[in-house]
């Protein structure tokens, strides 16, 4: 009895010193909140809850009603005990945009922010990289080096979206440690599936949700095109036949193209059957959980957890920290 008083008077004290670490997937319709116990391999959840957002506080990635969207997160990390945490969070992939941008240089700019600034290249984008905060990752895949190109992707989120999040984050009460776009996230936990591909093959990833899906073609590891599908699941499907058929078109050295699909869709598993029935391509599903690197809570008898393939960005997230 006397030492849990301690332990209780302590844990304020405890709390500060050694900061719990909570790992947050934001969406348009939900947020996505898990606690580790440790880095491990597989990384052993301690709590995994997918929690609904009222319809319209966050619109495009884009948090509208800021207010109650930091007393909701304040009031469920408050109600799942985790008071005085740190926060790593995967920013809604609509707040992001992202482009590969070829360096007219024979390496990689030591201050590549700065020389993207300054060399202001036309990327298409609805904003002015001055407007934005901006993060450029090297590409080294199998065609970059043959081509002996030197190419990075961009990633550019609106700068006063970014400070809508910060804001968010200061109502909740949180000590924000980390923000990153869901789409390097995404190809961070697919690249360990890639090592070794055939040099022919078209990776397509898809990103299924209740709005629709994203779709991002990869060659050699190297994101190649994006889009957006609205629609049903038939609409998906054509969609993805016209992409593959396109850049197959456009690309004589592919000949065969996979499927990786992952996302918070209750729909997932239906379309990976729909797609395995319809076309010659092997449609596989980017699972953490499935796979081995993830290890779900023991169950506490609620509701059942939601689909690991919900959490392919969340695990992209926790290999950044490994990495450091």
């Amino acid at each position: 009895m006397v030492l849990a008083g301690v332990q209780e008077q302590l844990q304020p004290f405890t709390s500060r010193l050694f900061p719990r670490r909570v790992w947050l997937a934001l969406d348009d319709d939900a947020v996505t909140v898990v606690t580790t116990k440790g880095l491990g391999q597989p990384v052993q959840l301690d709590l995994f809850r997918r929690v609904p957002l009222p319809r319209g506080a966050c619109s495009a990635g884009d948090p509208q009603q800021v207010m109650a969207l930091g007393d909701l997160i304040g009031d469920l990390l408050v109600e799942l005990g985790l008071v005085g945490v740190e926060v790593l969070a995967v920013l809604p992939a609509a707040a992001c945009a992202w482009r590969v941008v070829q360096w007219p240089f024979d390496d990689w700019p030591e201050s590549a922010d700065e020389a993207l600034r300054q060399i202001d290249p036309a990327l298409g984008l609805p904003y002015d990289l001055s407007q934005a905060y901006i993060s450029l990752l090297p590409l080294e895949g199998a065609g970059q080096q043959d081509s002996g190109s030197c190419s990075s992707l961009l990633v550019s989120v609106p700068r006063q979206r970014v400070l809508s999040w910060i804001e968010v984050f200061d109502i909740a009460g949180v000590q924000l440690e980390r923000l990153e776009a869901a789409q390097v996230c995404e190809l961070r936990a697919l690249a360990p599936l890639l090592d070794g591909a055939e040099p022919d093959l078209l990776e397509v990833l898809v990103v299924l949700d209740e709005w629709g899906a994203r779709l991002t073609l990869l060659r050699h590891g190297v994101p190649e095109y994006g889009r957006e599908v609205k629609g049903s699941l038939s609409d998906l499907e054509d969609e993805l036949e016209r992409c593959i058929a396109y850049w197959r078109g456009r690309d004589p050295d592919v000949t065969g193209a996979r499927l990786w699909l992952t996302g918070s869709s209750p729909d997932l598993s239906m379309l990976a059957n729909k797609l395995r029935g319809s076309g010659d391509w092997p449609v596989q599903i980017l699972d953490p959980v499935t796979l081995g690197w993830i290890a779900l809570p023991p169950d506490d008898g609620d509701e059942p957890p939601p689909s690991g393939s919900a959490l392919a960005s969340l695990h992209g997230l926790i290999q950044a920290e490994l990495a450091r």
